[in-house]
């Protein structure tokens, strides 16, 4: 019997199976082709990327291809994976495809020439362009056994596979058992079990674990089977066992029907039956649990380049797994999230960028959402910019003098000056001390301390400086007092001393130093403190060689308030001392 003939006999046998299943649909061209056999289909997690194994290449040659989906949802034109198939001899069988669920790897098996046994299982990653050459995934898996048809966890840690059978091989049908191995901590695969019965019991085949990392799905010869592979379907509970393997009545014909593998929504199931590859609606009652994906990247912040870290999402449901994600420097991910659960959503910890913490919040999600999400991480240290003005007439000042200075070490740190512009780099959290000045202007300063908000906004700070000229004001930054006192306190000197170097580097010009307070306590009184504090800082730059006749102190109590005082910050601001050139 010819291909042709053998399909219309299956769609007529199928037209006539129990209502128990469900509507059953063919991929169709360009997926399958008429020709040739597709075999061991494989979805990504985002449904776009179906990669199979088929002979199509011809000469009993088989092979992997893969297909993406267009923008009108439709598949496109198969193609070859050729970094993969030009590997080994013409007559090496490439098949068993499983794509991990982040789209990045690629495992199968093969017969290529240096293997351990007569087939082999290996891997190839994704480059953002291309897949690599197939690696071996080592020797705690390869054996001079037969290891094939390889199924990789949602999170990376667990590898299942099929081993020969070599307790009980029926006669004219080929056997294995179903084995896992887990994700060492350097990142190799460690030696793996045999799983245990009800799943392992005579001849299993094909296994795929679901999005959960606890749905199996595997094909097996059975007494209460209904062709030859049939689908089952198991599940590991909290405590590490397997329940009993459910028929998937839904979908077994007395074809051989097998190689299933599910959306990571977990609602539609393609899998390999009469030489194409169909798809089927999987019902509600076969479905642990409801599944959607959140596809993204990692990012900077500033840059919008990609980050590789590690993604911790902890589900509010405390008998949900923690799922950890690691992302690579490409920076995407794809995470897959139980329908109605909310998650607290982490990063490992990275040098160069702040803890990041989030949520993701599937409590009304739809499995069938096509939900996006990039991760934005604030680095540690900004770069802030510095242009210095003149105050009146808004001219850009050339070779602008600027320090930066560490509050708490005291340390200055480097600033690079280009053209107008300087810039320094500084950690968010820290507080810093500014000071700027230019030939022919007075200083300014100021302290301040970065936040995640700056990462967001502009980030050159425009300085105003006044020009030396007669009656021009400028309020010192920092002179503070014990309160009712005209002490200075140690912290005013680093402002003082701008001053001193100011009035070294202008012989000329004299100056009058006036203080000023807020309007608490008695008017008479304020107006004696104020000069009293005048002439502390007078008397400061006296004993750093300014001469006194230089020199005025005055004090104005509460009779020049910049703003009116009606709350704390306001009489905060009024509390001052500056200095006018006479």
């Amino acid at each position: 019997m010819n291909r042709l003939s053998s399909l219309f006999f299956f769609f007529l046998l199928y037209s006539v199976t129990t209502s128990t299943a469900q509507v059953r649909r063919s991929l169709g061209p360009p997926v399958n082709h008429p020709e040739f056999n597709e075999y061991a289909p494989s979805i990504s997690a985002n449904n776009k990327m179906l990669i199979f194994e088929t002979d199509r290449a011809g000469e009993g040659k088989w092979e992997l291809y893969y297909t993406t989906k267009n923008e009108k949802n439709k598949w496109n034109q198969p193609k070859p994976i050729t970094n993969i198939n030009k590997i080994g001899k013409p007559d090496d069988l490439i098949g068993g495809p499983s794509i991990s669920y982040d789209g990045k790897t690629l495992f199968f098996f093969s017969s290529f020439e240096g293997g351990q046994g007569d087939m082999d299982i290996y891997y190839s990653t994704w480059d953002g362009n291309d897949w690599s050459e197939p690696k071996s995934v080592g020797n705690n898996i390869n054996t001079k056994s037969y290891e094939g048809f390889p199924s990789v966890s949602a999170d990376g840690k667990s590898l299942y596979f099929i081993r020969d059978n070599n307790t009980n091989k029926r006669a004219k049908t080929f056997c294995y058992a179903i084995w896992v191995s887990k994700k060492q901590e350097d990142d190799t695969w460690g030696v793996p079990e045999k799983l245990p019965a009800p799943i392992n019991i005579d001849c299993e085949k094909a296994p795929r674990i679901m999005s959960d990392n606890r749905t199996l799905i595997f094909s097996s010869i059975r007494k209460e089977g209904v062709g030859g592979f049939d689908l089952y379907q198991t599940f590991q509970e909290d405590d590490g066992t397997w329940s009993s393997p459910i028929n998937l009545e839904y979908i077994n014909t007395e074809e051989d029907d097998q190689f299933a593998s599910v959306s990571a929504a977990g609602d539609l199931m393609y899998y390999h039956t009469a030489g194409d590859i169909y798809t089927v609606t999987i019902p509600d009652k076969f479905r642990k649990y409801k599944l959607v994906t959140v596809d993204g990247k990692v990012i900077d912040a500033i840059t919008k380049q990609p980050i590789a870290t590690k993604l911790i999402s902890k589900s509010s449901n405390p008998k949900e797994r923690t799922i950890n994600t690691v992302v690579d420097k490409s920076g995407t991910f794809s995470i897959i999230y139980r329908v109605g659960s909310k998650y607290d959503v982490s990063t490992s910890p990275l040098a160069d960028y702040l803890p990041y913490r989030g949520k993701m919040d599937m409590s009304t999600a739809k499995e069938t959402d096509n939900i996006e999400k990039n991760i934005e991480l604030v680095p540690k240290k900004l770069v802030f910019q510095f242009q210095l003005l003149d105050k009146d007439t808004k001219a850009i000042l050339k070779e602008p003098k600027v320090k930066v200075m560490d509050a708490e070490t005291k340390q200055l740190l480097e600033v690079k000056v280009e053209k107008d512009i300087a810039s320094v780099s500084v950690e968010i959290g820290k507080l810093y001390k500014f000071a700027a000045n230019a030939l022919g202007y007075s200083f300014f300063s100021r302290s301040f301390k970065p936040d995640t908000v700056d990462a967001f906004r502009e980030r050159l700070k425009k300085v105003p400086l006044a020009v030396l000229k007669k009656d021009v004001v400028v309020q010192l930054q920092d002179i503070t007092f014990e309160t009712g006192k005209a002490e200075l306190k140690p912290e005013s000197g680093e402002e003082l001393e701008r001053l001193v170097t100011l009035l070294e580097g202008n012989q000329s010009i004299k100056v009058e130093i006036s203080a000023h307070t807020d309007d608490v306590g008695n008017d008479d009184a304020n107006l004696k403190l104020s000069e009293k504090r005048a002439k502390a800082v007078v008397d400061y730059l006296s004993t750093k060689g300014i001469k006194a006749d230089r020199m005025i102190a005055k004090g104005y109590g509460e009779t020049q308030p910049l703003v009116p005082n009606d709350s704390d910050e306001n009489r905060a601001k009024n509390r001052r001392v500056q200095f006018k050139i006479n």
